[in-house]
């Protein structure tokens, strides 16, 4: 610990430790901050225990993530998150997902030895106190000598020790202290506060690893207790007993928990959806945790009222890489070439990414809608052609983030789009509407920023296509059928967007039909003098007749806003 961290500790408890000439301090908090993987998480480990055996004088930032070994979670820049909060104590345990077999996450013992000590190095660095916690034990009984725990761990376990008496910081030694404490207790008695999990096969077994809420508290006592000795100074911002007997997480909010690592409910986002229950009339919301989950999901017309809400939006992906051309034994033909299908009504989705990686080359959508009252916030859908098909019903996306190359937002229905970012990768066509003669209203853009990849030429006054290049520049939509509606209100388009605006599908026969209209169009991409004749610029008047309620309201006054 730096001398300016034990002055601040000490001046917490005596503020008369300053010379009587400076200034009184205001009141100071011991900020600890928490690092490691889900067994310290706040749901599924020790660490929301932890925080009720804090004092008023204490605060905790729990940074851990689920599925984390200690190299992902340096990779990904979450240690860098951590020292900026500019914590007094550090407090770091791994080894769980540094175990062999996990991809993407698993080392060998001296990558797993350097992460930790650079923990350490780089937590002093800031003037910090990095404490070092041995991994909380697997109940890995051993059918040799039964009641006796043989934990996968003790190798990670033994190292952290040598690290920390190396280099002379304090230790948890979470792991024995947990063997004892369930050997103490037996299997039985264990299953307590052990969680059950459900595979994708929707069977269900109890969790050796993580911990429900009658173990939060029941582990954090442990590395109370061992912090008390460890780190003596701590010892006034801790209490004897928690606050709360057994706290709840706040994933216990959620209908059902999606995790790869097995910390939550479900493994697979389909079992989750499987496990609502049928045309609920109330929302069953579903939270998924950090994570890529691969495959195709399908939200079957029976799941009324779904809600799909990530913890992180960069970081929950909902990923599928075939296009229409390509099958294989899991996927369903009905739907091919698509990752997410959402035939249900009343379908909301949160912080999700949906992506299709299949690349440039043929349809390859991430999201198809055919449910009606959809609601997308904050979402981004990521793929090069047919990225988003929304085929019928009605459609809310605000605050979202869209990208592809060649109609990369097409279908039949009424949708809204909200403050959203679309973006083209190398021109293209942004909309292919197929809105039936008889419906008012297809796509409609509000206040929307138009962007692109960048224009070799842009600052150039020569506007022609270098030869042999991809012509990058997009045009607003071309109609998929005769008349197709669009409609960008207060948009600001890039230079990307083509002076013309629009394309008729090498049909001139669209031009009778389409209904394709601006309000107001800034940005370099804004050039209504040079439109093609048979789009149209709307009057203040007519503009204010496009409205969310008048666009998606319909015969039930529907309101997206509305939970």
């Amino acid at each position: 610990m730096s001398l300016g961290t034990a002055l601040q500790i000490g001046a917490l408890f005596n503020p008369w430790i300053l010379s009587a000439a400076d200034p009184m301090p205001g009141p100071v908090k011991v900020r600890i901050i928490l690092v490691g993987d889900s067994t310290v998480t706040d749901n599924a480990g020790w660490g929301l225990g932890f925080k009720q055996f804090l004092n008023a004088n204490a605060e905790c930032i729990n940074t851990s993530q689920g599925g984390r070994s200690s190299e992902s979670f340096r990779r990904e820049g979450r240690w860098t998150n951590a020292l900026a909060l500019k914590g007094d104590y550090y407090l770091v345990q791994f080894g769980h997902n540094n175990e062999p077999g996990k991809p993407g996450r698993s080392t060998d013992m001296p990558t797993f030895v350097s992460n930790m000590v650079s923990y350490v190095e780089e937590a002093r660095a800031i003037g910090a106190a990095p404490v070092l916690i041995t991994p909380l034990t697997r109940r890995q009984w051993d059918r040799e000598h039964p009641g006796k725990i043989k934990s996968s761990l003790a190798p990670y376990a033994e190292e952290v020790r040598k690290i920390a008496a190396a280099q002379r910081v304090p230790l948890v030694d979470l792991q024995a202290r947990s063997i004892e404490l369930c050997e103490a207790l037996g299997p039985e008695k264990c299953l307590e506060f052990s969680p059950l999990k459900t595979n994708s096969e929707g069977k269900v077994s109890d969790d050796g690893t993580h911990l429900n809420a009658a173990g939060h508290v029941l582990f954090a006592r442990l590395v109370v207790q061992e912090l008390r000795k460890a780190a003596p100074e701590l010892a006034p911002v801790l209490r004897a007993e928690p606050a709360r007997g057994n706290p709840v997480a706040a994933e216990s909010q959620y209908d059902a928990v999606v995790s790869a690592d097995g910390s939550g409910t479900h493994l697979t986002v389909p079992g989750a959806v499987a496990a609502a229950p049928e045309n609920g009339a109330q929302p069953f919301t579903i939270l998924l945790k950090p994570g890529t989950y691969e495959g195709q999901i399908l939200i079957p017309k029976s799941k009324r009222n779904i809600r799909l809400v990530g913890e992180e939006l960069e970081n929950t992906l909902l990923t599928y890489g075939l296009n229409v051309q390509e099958t294989n034994a899991g996927t369903d033909r009905s739907f091919k070439g698509t990752g997410v299908i959402v035939l249900a009504d009343d379908f909301r989705a949160e912080n999700i990414t949906f992506r299709n990686t299949s690349g440039d080359h043929g349809q390859a959508l991430a999201l198809r809608v055919d449910g009606d009252r959809a609601v997308f916030r904050h979402c981004r859908m990521l793929g090069w052609q047919d990225t988003l098909m929304i085929n019928s019903g009605r459609q809310y996306f605000t605050n979202c983030y869209l990208e592809g190359r060649v109609d990369f937002i097409y279908g039949s229905a009424a949708a809204v789009f909200d403050r959203c970012e679309i973006h083209s990768r190398n021109g293209g066509h942004i909309t292919a509407a197929s809105t039936p003669q008889n419906h008012p209203f297809g796509f409609v853009f509000m206040s929307c920023t138009l962007t692109g990849d960048p224009v070799p030429w842009a600052n150039s006054t020569n506007a022609g296509v270098a030869q042999g290049a991809k012509n990058p520049m997009a045009d607003l939509g071309r109609p998929w059928r005769p008349f197709a509606s669009v409609a960008y209100l207060n948009c600001e388009m890039g230079g990307h967007i083509k002076p013309a605006g629009w394309d008729n599908w090498r049909n001139p026969t669209n031009e009778l039909t389409a209904r394709y209209v601006e309000y107001r169009s800034t940005g370099p991409g804004a050039n209504p003098g040079a439109r093609v004749p048979w789009s149209k610029q709307l009057t203040a008047a007519e503009a204010d007749q496009i409205t969310t309620a008048s666009v998606l309201g319909g015969s039930d006054a529907w309101n997206p806003a509305q939970p």
